[in-house]
């Protein structure tokens, strides 16, 4: 399963003991690695994702089969991987596209927070969530405990 790992490593022009080394591990818990025999914490993950100048998640989905990922992961969250932005377009992953049922020459809303980031909706879906916010249960706020 870990070729992956081995070709970033190959790609790198690193050994095993070079790789491990720079992980401060045996060389024997990097082939274990990629023989599938076990897998990094997560600090080690992340030291790896430094090495190969990758993201942590890029490095985590090494580790994890569909099957691992879809029992680890939240119910309703993913994590797709990179999108580059080229030429004012952004190319969304086909299993993205799949999941949410969203093809080509679909409309999209893109929407942002500037402390959470950007988020894209299908512009046929925006009934249903605005829908969703008119039906929430309002919370009340004291407004005695305001003025304190």
């Amino acid at each position: 399963m870990n070729d992956r790992l081995r070709q970033l490593r190959v790609k790198h022009k690193m050994t095993q003991e070079m790789l491990a080394e720079k992980l401060n591990v045996s060389r024997q818990t990097v082939a274990k690695w990629e023989n599938s025999e076990s897998v990094p914490d997560v600090m080690k993950c992340s030291d790896l994702a430094g090495v190969f100048g990758l993201e942590l998640e890029d490095i985590a989905v090494l580790f994890l089969s569909k099957q691992k990922q879809e029992d680890y992961r939240p119910s309703g969250k993913y994590i797709f991987g990179r999108c580059v932005l080229s030429d004012h377009k952004i190319k969304i992953p086909q299993e993205a596209m799949d999941i949410f049922r969203i093809k080509e020459g679909d409309e999209l809303l893109l929407m942002g927070d500037v402390k959470q980031g950007l988020a894209l909706m299908p512009i046929s879906a925006i009934d249903d969530f605005v829908k969703e916010f008119q039906n929430a249960p309002v919370l009340e706020v004291d407004d005695h405990e305001n003025s304190n």
